[in-house]
Protein backbone atom coordinates (compact mmCIF):
# COMPACT_ATOMS: atom_id res chain seq x y z
CA UNK A 1 0.00 0.00 0.00
CA UNK A 2 1.25 3.72 -0.57
CA UNK A 3 2.33 5.48 2.47
CA UNK A 4 0.47 8.30 1.34
CA UNK A 5 -2.67 6.45 1.83
CA UNK A 6 -4.34 6.94 5.12
CA UNK A 7 -6.87 4.45 5.72
CA UNK A 8 -9.81 5.19 7.65
CA UNK A 9 -11.10 2.45 10.36
CA UNK A 10 -14.13 3.06 11.52
CA UNK A 11 -18.07 1.75 11.60
CA UNK A 12 -15.80 -1.77 12.29
CA UNK A 13 -16.12 -4.45 14.76
CA UNK A 14 -12.87 -4.40 16.86
CA UNK A 15 -11.42 -7.61 15.81
CA UNK A 16 -11.93 -6.45 12.06
CA UNK A 17 -9.93 -3.61 13.10
CA UNK A 18 -7.19 -5.07 14.75
CA UNK A 19 -6.89 -7.28 11.38
CA UNK A 20 -7.02 -4.22 9.40
CA UNK A 21 -4.42 -2.06 11.53
CA UNK A 22 -1.24 -3.63 10.61
CA UNK A 23 -2.26 -3.61 6.97
CA UNK A 24 -1.53 -0.58 6.35
CA UNK A 25 1.93 1.84 6.82
CA UNK A 26 -0.92 4.68 8.33
CA UNK A 27 -4.59 4.15 9.37
CA UNK A 28 -6.96 6.60 11.47
CA UNK A 29 -8.86 5.16 14.03
CA UNK A 30 -12.54 6.96 14.22
CA UNK A 31 -12.73 6.30 17.96
CA UNK A 32 -16.18 7.67 17.68
CA UNK A 33 -17.53 5.21 15.22
CA UNK A 34 -15.66 1.99 17.45
CA UNK A 35 -16.55 0.64 20.62
CA UNK A 36 -14.01 0.88 22.63
CA UNK A 37 -11.69 1.94 26.08
CA UNK A 38 -8.37 2.71 27.11
CA UNK A 39 -7.41 -1.00 26.94
CA UNK A 40 -8.87 -2.00 23.68
CA UNK A 41 -6.88 1.16 22.18
CA UNK A 42 -3.76 -0.11 23.94
CA UNK A 43 -4.50 -3.49 21.96
CA UNK A 44 -5.05 -1.51 18.55
CA UNK A 45 -1.83 0.46 19.06
CA UNK A 46 0.39 -2.16 19.19
CA UNK A 47 -1.07 -3.64 15.57
CA UNK A 48 -0.78 -0.07 14.12
CA UNK A 49 2.22 0.42 11.95
CA UNK A 50 1.28 4.38 12.57
CA UNK A 51 -1.78 5.89 13.28
CA UNK A 52 -4.32 8.89 14.08
CA UNK A 53 -6.28 8.60 16.77
CA UNK A 54 -9.22 11.02 16.07
CA UNK A 55 -12.62 10.94 18.18
CA UNK A 56 -14.98 13.48 16.67
CA UNK A 57 -17.97 15.04 18.84
CA UNK A 58 -21.96 13.95 18.24
CA UNK A 59 -21.79 10.91 20.53
CA UNK A 60 -19.89 11.17 22.95
CA UNK A 61 -19.48 13.75 26.07
CA UNK A 62 -16.19 16.00 26.20
CA UNK A 63 -15.10 13.89 28.88
CA UNK A 64 -15.49 10.61 27.26
CA UNK A 65 -13.39 12.01 23.88
CA UNK A 66 -11.10 13.35 26.14
CA UNK A 67 -10.06 9.84 28.01
CA UNK A 68 -9.78 7.78 24.62
CA UNK A 69 -8.04 10.69 22.90
CA UNK A 70 -5.46 10.82 26.07
CA UNK A 71 -5.27 7.18 26.41
CA UNK A 72 -4.31 7.24 22.11
CA UNK A 73 -1.74 9.19 23.14
CA UNK A 74 0.11 7.28 26.07
CA UNK A 75 -0.49 4.33 23.53
CA UNK A 76 2.01 5.82 21.49
CA UNK A 77 -0.57 6.91 18.54
CA UNK A 78 1.79 9.09 15.87
CA UNK A 79 -0.82 12.25 15.66
CA UNK A 80 -4.26 13.37 17.55
CA UNK A 81 -6.34 15.10 15.84
CA UNK A 82 -7.84 18.19 17.37
CA UNK A 83 -10.85 19.99 16.09
CA UNK A 84 -10.08 23.44 14.91
CA UNK A 85 -13.67 24.96 17.18
CA UNK A 86 -12.99 22.50 20.01
CA UNK A 87 -13.81 24.32 23.32
CA UNK A 88 -10.29 25.99 24.44
CA UNK A 89 -9.78 23.81 27.42
CA UNK A 90 -10.23 20.42 25.97
CA UNK A 91 -8.29 21.21 23.40
CA UNK A 92 -5.01 22.66 24.93
CA UNK A 93 -5.09 19.25 27.52
CA UNK A 94 -4.62 17.23 24.58
CA UNK A 95 -2.01 19.50 22.65
CA UNK A 96 -0.35 20.26 26.06
CA UNK A 97 -0.25 16.22 26.55
CA UNK A 98 0.65 15.35 23.15
CA UNK A 99 3.36 17.50 22.80
CA UNK A 100 4.96 15.90 26.17
CA UNK A 101 5.13 12.56 25.00
CA UNK A 102 5.97 13.54 21.35
CA UNK A 103 2.66 12.83 19.48
CA UNK A 104 1.83 15.33 16.89
CA UNK A 105 -0.68 17.06 16.75
CA UNK A 106 -3.07 17.59 13.73
CA UNK A 107 -5.79 20.58 13.98
CA UNK A 108 -8.57 19.97 11.71
CA UNK A 109 -11.35 22.63 10.16
CA UNK A 110 -14.38 21.10 8.34
CA UNK A 111 -16.96 22.91 6.72
CA UNK A 112 -19.94 20.77 5.21
CA UNK A 113 -21.53 23.27 2.72
CA UNK A 114 -19.36 25.29 0.87
CA UNK A 115 -15.56 26.41 0.56
CA UNK A 116 -14.49 29.98 2.36
CA UNK A 117 -13.03 32.89 0.57
CA UNK A 118 -8.73 32.24 0.27
CA UNK A 119 -8.60 35.29 3.28
CA UNK A 120 -10.69 32.65 5.64
CA UNK A 121 -9.17 29.91 4.35
CA UNK A 122 -5.10 31.58 5.48
CA UNK A 123 -6.59 32.63 8.65
CA UNK A 124 -7.67 29.68 9.48
CA UNK A 125 -4.45 27.59 8.55
CA UNK A 126 -2.53 30.44 10.53
CA UNK A 127 -4.67 30.30 13.69
CA UNK A 128 -4.73 26.41 14.03
CA UNK A 129 -0.39 26.69 13.76
CA UNK A 130 -0.84 29.38 16.66
CA UNK A 131 -2.54 26.90 18.32
CA UNK A 132 -0.06 24.43 18.10
CA UNK A 133 -0.70 22.30 14.83
CA UNK A 134 1.91 20.10 13.45
CA UNK A 135 -0.23 19.44 10.49
CA UNK A 136 -3.47 21.85 9.61
CA UNK A 137 -6.46 19.56 7.97
CA UNK A 138 -8.40 21.98 6.37
CA UNK A 139 -11.38 20.47 4.87
CA UNK A 140 -13.79 22.34 2.72
CA UNK A 141 -17.03 21.41 0.43
CA UNK A 142 -16.70 21.93 -3.30
CA UNK A 143 -19.84 23.02 -5.22
CA UNK A 144 -17.37 24.48 -8.26
CA UNK A 145 -14.55 23.30 -9.55
CA UNK A 146 -13.53 26.71 -8.69
CA UNK A 147 -13.90 25.81 -5.11
CA UNK A 148 -10.97 22.81 -5.95
CA UNK A 149 -9.10 25.29 -7.58
CA UNK A 150 -9.49 27.41 -4.78
CA UNK A 151 -8.59 24.63 -1.70
CA UNK A 152 -5.07 22.99 -3.73
CA UNK A 153 -4.00 26.68 -3.89
CA UNK A 154 -3.58 26.68 -0.41
CA UNK A 155 -0.30 24.42 -1.16
CA UNK A 156 1.70 27.51 -2.52
CA UNK A 157 1.74 29.25 0.47
CA UNK A 158 1.39 26.76 3.24
CA UNK A 159 3.54 23.93 4.41
CA UNK A 160 2.09 21.35 6.84
CA UNK A 161 -0.85 21.01 5.36
CA UNK A 162 -3.51 18.64 4.48
CA UNK A 163 -5.97 20.37 2.40
CA UNK A 164 -8.89 18.90 0.00
CA UNK A 165 -12.41 19.56 -0.99
CA UNK A 166 -15.22 16.70 -0.21
CA UNK A 167 -18.07 16.00 -2.73
CA UNK A 168 -18.14 14.25 -6.01
CA UNK A 169 -16.55 17.82 -7.36
CA UNK A 170 -13.77 17.59 -4.91
CA UNK A 171 -12.29 13.75 -6.05
CA UNK A 172 -9.58 15.15 -7.71
CA UNK A 173 -8.27 17.06 -4.62
CA UNK A 174 -8.35 14.27 -2.73
CA UNK A 175 -6.03 11.86 -5.26
CA UNK A 176 -4.28 15.69 -5.77
CA UNK A 177 -3.10 16.70 -2.38
CA UNK A 178 0.15 14.44 -2.01
CA UNK A 179 1.51 15.85 -5.35
CA UNK A 180 1.23 19.30 -3.86
CA UNK A 181 2.34 18.73 -0.67
CA UNK A 182 0.50 17.33 1.62
CA UNK A 183 2.12 13.84 3.91
CA UNK A 184 -1.33 11.76 2.98
CA UNK A 185 -4.76 11.53 1.71
CA UNK A 186 -7.36 10.20 3.44
CA UNK A 187 -9.49 6.83 1.64
CA UNK A 188 -11.83 4.48 3.04
CA UNK A 189 -11.54 0.40 3.61
CA UNK A 190 -14.34 0.04 1.10
CA UNK A 191 -17.38 1.69 -0.23
CA UNK A 192 -20.08 0.45 2.69
CA UNK A 193 -17.29 2.14 4.89
CA UNK A 194 -16.99 5.99 3.38
CA UNK A 195 -16.13 8.22 6.32
CA UNK A 196 -16.81 11.11 4.18
CA UNK A 197 -18.90 12.14 0.98
CA UNK A 198 -16.14 11.78 -2.11
CA UNK A 199 -13.98 9.58 -0.10
CA UNK A 200 -12.52 7.02 -2.57
CA UNK A 201 -11.42 3.35 -1.40
CA UNK A 202 -8.18 2.27 -0.29
CA UNK A 203 -7.57 0.36 -3.39
CA UNK A 204 -9.54 2.58 -5.94
CA UNK A 205 -6.48 5.58 -4.50
CA UNK A 206 -3.79 2.55 -5.05
CA UNK A 207 -4.86 1.92 -8.38
CA UNK A 208 -4.84 5.63 -9.28
CA UNK A 209 -0.99 6.51 -7.60
CA UNK A 210 0.23 3.04 -9.90
CA UNK A 211 -1.33 4.77 -13.10
CA UNK A 212 -0.03 7.98 -12.49
CA UNK A 213 3.37 6.20 -10.92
Amino acid sequence: MNNKICVVLGGIPFHKCLKLASSYPLVEVRLDRLKVDPEKIEILSMQCRQWIATCRPGNMTERERTILLAASIRAGAEYVDVEYDAEPNYRNELINLAKRLKCKVIISYHNFESTPDIDSMDQIVQQSKGMGADLVKLVVTANSHNDCALIMSLYSTHDNLLAFAMGEIGKITRIAAPFLGADFTYASVDEAHEIAPGQLTASQMEVIYKLIG
